[in-house]
């Protein structure tokens, strides 16, 4: 616990920053090693950095880390460390990533496919229709593949429900600390993500107050969850574009629907695919080729559910042995053209099949 006790206090340090703090703990090879420092030990970094680890701001932010620590402890909320098992592999990976990320909900954030579907606030029908046809495509044809989104309005809101509706684990990503949730219009949304399997997350601790710019940094969270980003619609200017950024920046593959060259909410999608900063889709196959992932197995129907009960004792028989069809009709006491007729439709079927006069189960 000293270790995510020191972590989240480096957190509350004002000017560190997750690309310093990073570079800290490699330094000292230990974020206690930071706080058990001494301000010559930081030569070789910005001057300013032993002044923002001044004795009395560390202690403060210590201080402030264990009252959060209790937070969390009090309403279920998982802490994952930089180099903790739990922590996003894939986040992991980024240079600008946080070194803490709270999360509410059992979901596992390493597991699967993850895919983050995003868009404008303004969503359209055809956004509307992109988004839930998209998720379903995904459902039809992957067993593992997590949804993730802004739990925004318009296309985040709406990614979450779809998810929710094809038994998707879905995760939230927000601006904010976990003792709130904006906009409030969506408290059930999260509460349903979250006990359907799924999580909200966040690099903010409680009491973060709601800013413009935390949004913007959220964004990059998102890009940095997941294997590929869909951008479903977009003005000329969005945060779903930041995104796109984001993960382009990353080496993630970013994926954007096509819309119509007058049409103001595509905007944003038809230049991302203009500039080959994303790929064209037009369904969940493009993804899903794109990125060599392998399509879900068909489930197999139970067989005997389908049949008659004459069709049930023909299978039987079969199944054992070949027969043609006066064998089977004594057999069954089954009236020969009966028999006919049903070996025939069961054919057709792929129940059975004949050669030479035999019949044998297929």
């Amino acid at each position: 616990m000293d270790a995510t006790l020191y972590a989240i206090a480096l957190t509350f340090i004002k000017g560190i920053g997750p690309i310093n703090a990073k570079g800290l703990i490699g330094h000292f090879e230990s974020v206690q090693g930071i706080f058990d420092a001494k301000p010559a030990d930081f030569k070789g970094f910005n001057k300013n950095i032993s002044v923002l680890l001044d004795k009395n701001i560390k202690n403060q932010a210590i201080e402030r880390a264990a009252k959060e620590i209790e937070f969390a402890r009090k309403h279920n909320i998982n802490i994952h460390c930089l180099l903790d098992e739990s922590y996003p592999y894939r986040l992991r990976e980024c240079e600008d990533s946080p070194i803490i990320l709270y999360s509410l909900g059992d979901c596992d954030l390493n597991s699967g496919y993850f895919v983050a579907v995003i868009g404008t606030r303004n969503v359209t029908s055809y956004g509307k229709e992109c988004c839930y046809k998209l998720i379903k495509e995904l459902s039809a044809n992957q067993q593992d593949a997590t949804i993730i989104s802004g739990l925004a309005y318009g296309v985040d809101s709406i990614a979450h429900k779809a998810a929710l509706n094809e038994n998707f684990h879905t995760i939230g990503v927000v601006a904010h600390g976990l003792d709130r949730l904006y906009p409030a219009q969506n408290k059930a949304l999260a509460r349903k993500i979250v006990d359907s399997g799924g999580a909200i997350v966040t690099e903010y601790p409680s009491e973060t107050r709601i800013d413009a710019a935390n949004f913007v940094k959220r964004n990059r969270i998102i890009a940095g969850l997941c294997d590929a980003s869909v951008i479903v619609e977009s003005a000329e200017r969005g945060g779903a574009l930041i995104t796109a950024e984001a993960a382009n920046t990353y080496n993630r593959d970013v994926f954007a629907f096509p819309g119509r060259c007058d049409d103001n909410f595509s905007q944003g999608c038809n230049n991302l695919i203009k500039t080959n900063q994303a790929q064209i889709i037009t369904s969940a196959d493009d993804i899903i080729n794109a990125m060599g992932w392998k399509k879900k197995t068909p489930e197999q129907q139970p067989l005997f559910t389908e049949l008659t009960d004459e069709e049930r004792k023909i299978v039987e028989i079969l199944h054992k042995t070949e027969l043609d069809a006066n064998d089977l009709s004594k057999e069954l006491k089954i009236p020969i053209q009966k028999m006919l007729s049903t070996l025939v439709v069961m054919e057709l079927k792929g129940l059975v099949k004949s050669s030479r006069g035999n019949f044998s189960k297929a």
